[in-house]
């Protein structure tokens, strides 16, 4: 069954295959890595999505993008060293990463998702680029030299000029927590309030609470959602300390 499958999308395969420049061992690995949860339902026969290698890829490139920080700002503290990473392991930016590679093209998504336009989505293309890190490390027997290795020849030198230029997202997550402990002695609280939407176009709805404040956040997806209401928080905060400090 599994060789029907890797043959069926053999092109796709292929495809991702001569971008990253590996070919992978066990094929599977590759085809879970670009199936969503969508398809996996919705495709007749049985096939794995890419949830599990996704939660594993996002630990391999917080490691590897952690060892890129240390090498290339020796100088820089711990706080700003976890604040910059926080930020580059999110979905705005590792989206923008799948995009050079134009890994959304590639996924296997249900006609549902295809119809929302899913393959755009950031939140969809920063666990389908996790995933595919995460493939390859467990292709490698859990090794990470080859993963580095790739992410180092095709995402590195973009990397650092985007923190040297200031091009990447404000991780407001880290930052509420950050202003919070100064200001409270405690870290901000979330929760998700209201779900709708079909399985394929969810839209999350979180509210962030620290002391008598409480902002909320819409997103496709949880984190996404978290973000956006950190981000307000942070914001009213922000004003609030500058209104008292004049």
């Amino acid at each position: 069954m599994k060789d029907n499958l890797v043959k069926e999308f053999a092109e796709r395969i292929k495809v991702l295959e001569e971008r990253l420049g590996y070919q992978f061992k066990d094929k599977t690995i590759l085809l879970n890595a670009l199936t969503h949860r969508s398809f996996a339902v919705e495709y007749p026969k049985k096939i794995a999505d890419y949830e599990v290698l996704e939660f594993l890829g996002d630990a391999v490139l917080s490691l590897i993008v952690s060892e890129i920080l240390i090498k290339a700002f020796p100088k820089a503290r711990e706080g700003e060293l976890s604040q910059i990473r926080s930020a580059v392991i999110s979905e705005a930016y590792l989206s923008k990463l799948a995009r050079i590679i134009n890994l959304g093209e590639l996924v296997l998504l249900s006609k549902g998702e295809i119809a929302q336009k899913g393959m755009e989505r950031e939140s969809l293309l920063c666990d389908v680029f996790e995933a595919v890190f995460g493939a390859i490390y467990v292709d490698c027997g859990y090794s990470i030299d080859i993963p580095r290795e790739i992410f180092n020849r095709f995402f590195k030198d973009q990397l650092i000029k985007d923190i040297k230029n200031g091009d990447i997202p404000r991780d407001y997550k880290s930052l509420l927590q950050i202003l919070t402990q100064k200001v409270f002695g405690k870290t901000p609280k979330y929760k998700v309030v209201m779900t709708k939407g079909p399985e394929h176009d969810k839209v999350f709805t979180v509210e962030c609470q620290i002391e008598d404040l409480k902002t909320i956040g819409k997103g496709k997806s949880k984190k996404e959602a978290e973000t956006n209401a950190a981000k307000e928080a942070y914001k009213r905060l922000s004003k609030e300390g500058e209104t008292t400090s004049h």
